[in-house]
Formats: C-alpha cells, structure tokens, sequence
C-alpha cells in the first residue's frame, strides 16, 4: 500500500494528465492575455471557453463528489491523523465537492450572462482621413 496519497505509482492516470494541461492551458492564457491589444471578438471567444470549461470542472466536481463520497465502500482506507474516522473525512471532502459544484453552477450562470452581454458589443471602424476631411460624421464613444 502506497502510504502517500499525493503520490502515484506508474503513469498518471489520463484524467490527471488532462486536468494538469487545463490549469497549464489556462495559466498560459492569462498571461497572454495581460500584455494582447482588448478585442470584443477575443473577449466573447475567451468567455465562450470560459464557460465551457467552467460546466466541465462543475461535472468533474460532480463525479469526484460521487467517488470520493463511496471511496472506502469497496477498499480499507485511513486517516492519516490516526484522529479522525476515514469515513468521517471522506463525508466531508464529499460535501465540499458538492458545494464547489454548486459554487461552479453559480459562476457558469455569471459566466453565460457575460457571454451574451460581450457578444452585443462592436466597434466602428476608423474613419479614414478623407471621411474626416470631408465632413462626414465621426462618433466618438467612451
């Protein structure tokens, strides 16, 4: 028995490698983000993959909250602070999955509003000097 439950023996199971590149994927983003020119096209496809990724850590924490609500049902497990009942934990940890699912659900709702919102948002396009030079009307909105 591996006494260490932050240590895997062998490969990394599938589901930890892809949630390993997501969190990667998504730090990654940030920081390109932080020194890109502000564009509304950028600004509704980002946030239409926000949205995406938020329904799928919601799912994720769904069936982690399943899993690690039965953990022990089918194998011996322990506490490591030889203090507290592994069921008891286990219980518990469950329970904080649910209410980061249902955290995740209110973010996906925040998120989606976003979305639409975003998505009504446009640009002029530049005047050219001659439309300037011409007398044509120039909006100007900030």
């Amino acid at each position: 028995m591996n006494p260490n439950p932050l240590h895997h023996d062998g490969p990394r199971p599938e589901a930890v490698v892809h949630t390993a590149a997501g969190a990667k994927a998504w730090r990654t983003a940030v920081h390109a983000q932080r020194t890109a020119e502000p564009d509304h096209a950028d600004f509704y496809a980002m946030t239409a993959d926000l949205v995406d990724t938020l329904a799928a850590v919601t799912g994720l924490a769904e069936v982690l909250a399943w899993q690690v609500a039965h953990y022990g049902d089918t194998r011996p497990v322990y506490d490591d602070s030889g203090v507290v009942d592994p069921r008891e934990r286990l219980d518990t940890a469950a329970l904080d999955l649910h209410e980061l699912a249902a955290r995740l659900r209110s973010a996906d709702r925040v998120a989606n509003t976003l979305w639409s919102r975003i998505g009504h948002i446009g640009v002029h396009d530049t005047p050219t000097d001659q439309q300037v030079t011409s007398g044509g009307i120039v909006e100007v909105s900030r």
